[in-house]
């Protein structure tokens, strides 16, 4: 199976295709078995996620706010409002997202993270796309899930030169209440392809307002010295 099926088809358990993209994804699914197998295995871990959160009363400001959204045609939720109670399957959403959003090139990833956002999938998980500083690989990007609460996050590359023995990629996270960036940990890429890390930073990060991947010497350092790889919020 391809990386556009396996994007749509993530999207598709999650009702995030478009009308058009919907159709055409159908009739695949209808002669593909290998895709409808995916497709039922995305659905279970939805599924899954969802029920194992806890039910959550919403406030009771919330149906008016979701109104004055609607007329004024604004997301309901921000990424980093605390004081909304996310809805249970916001997780497996994440999740389930973020396999496929490293498929899409730049545009296509805001795009969906927009349409989450304004369907009220995302209150306290944070999703960033970070795009290439390389002149070298223009092409490399990479998304950040990030839990305020939990203080954890997930950060995936593709396209990100391998590195020397002797350095590290290093992950920084923008927060305002510090002077410089908050060391989120280094990882290594033996090859160019994709990479997965679960990182925790060694402060606590109040506002994550954004995140960067820079080149570092081995082991890292305390304040980011080396050229700046990977940048977004």
């Amino acid at each position: 199976m391809n990386e556009q099926l396996e994007e749509q088809a993530s999207l598709y358990v999650l009702d995030l295709l478009e009308p058009e993209e919907k159709s055409a994804f159908e009739v695949q699914l209808a002669i593909n078995s290998e895709l409808r197998t995916q497709v039922n295995m995305l659905r279970d871990m939805a599924a899954n996620f969802a029920h194992g959160a806890p039910l959550r009363e919403p406030p009771a400001h919330l149906e008016s706010r979701i109104l004055n959204a609607i007329r004024s045609d604004q997301p309901t939720v921000s990424k980093s409002s605390a004081s909304v109670n996310w809805l249970p399957w916001a997780l497996a959403a994440c999740l389930a997202v973020a396999c496929a959003l490293l498929a899409a090139d730049r545009a296509k990833v805001q795009k969906r993270v927009a349409w989450l956002e304004k369907r009220n999938a995302i209150a306290q998980i944070q999703i960033a796309t970070l795009a290439s500083q390389l002149e070298s690989a223009p092409r490399a990007n990479a998304v950040v899930i990030w839990d305020a609460e939990k203080q954890e996050g997930v950060l995936k590359v593709v396209g990100v030169p391998a590195n020397d023995a002797n350095r590290d990629y290093q992950l920084w996270i923008v927060d305002p209440e510090y002077k410089q960036p908050v060391d989120a940990g280094t990882f290594h890429v033996e090859k160019e392809g994709t990479t997965k890390i679960s990182f925790k930073p060694k402060a606590r990060v109040t506002s994550a307002n954004a995140f960067a991947v820079s080149l570092e010497r081995k082991g890292g350092v305390p304040k980011a010295e080396g050229p700046m790889v990977l940048v977004g919020k």
